[in-house]
């Protein structure tokens, strides 16, 4: 119930990063909206990016939170980011009717924090603050030459295939 809750707040999620947006004409890149909850999963709350107008294609957003079980005195916070491209179209079929838009593949990315019961608000936010750095982070030369310094390896792994090492 608490992301119901937090749908009926939570008007839209903007998720630009400052100085991070590529788009040229306006300050969000994508503006996710309340969707609902996702089907056969309850708990699973969803939010889409609508301005693409084919529902095949909206990026979505989704996110739950599992209390502790019996077997696992721990929360589990999922969250999912999911961007398709649809396939290109063309209408130089026999009829000459363009066919129905269809989803080529998705670039997605999952996060799970792993938070036991007994974890305290000061270590919690510690760790999502070091998982945020991770996106944005500069690696620092051991030498503490700024000229040896380098982006997050996460950044050049995730946009340009970069190994580790």
């Amino acid at each position: 119930m608490a992301a119901q809750a937090l749908i009926g707040v939570a008007s839209a999620l903007d998720l630009t990063v400052a100085g991070k947006s590529t788009s040229a004409t306006v300050g969000a890149d994508r503006f996710f909206t309340p969707y609902g909850f996702v089907t056969n999963q309850p708990g699973v709350a969803k939010w889409a990016d609508k301005s693409g107008g084919i529902p095949v294609g909206y990026p979505t957003f989704t996110m739950s939170v599992r209390e502790p079980t019996k077997a696992s005195r721990v929360y589990k916070v999922t969250a999912k980011l999911d961007i398709p491209t649809l396939e290109q179209t063309s209408a130089s079929t026999a009829s000459g009717i363009q066919p129905a838009p269809t989803k080529a593949y998705s670039c997605q990315a999952v996060m799970e924090f792993l938070l036991p019961e007994r974890s305290s608000n000061a270590e919690r936010k510690a760790l999502y603050r070091d998982v945020a750095s991770l996106f944005l982070a500069t690696i620092s030369a051991s030498d503490g030459d700024p000229s040896g310094s380098t982006g997050s390896p996460l950044t050049a792994a995730v946009e340009d295939f970069e190994p580790v090492f």
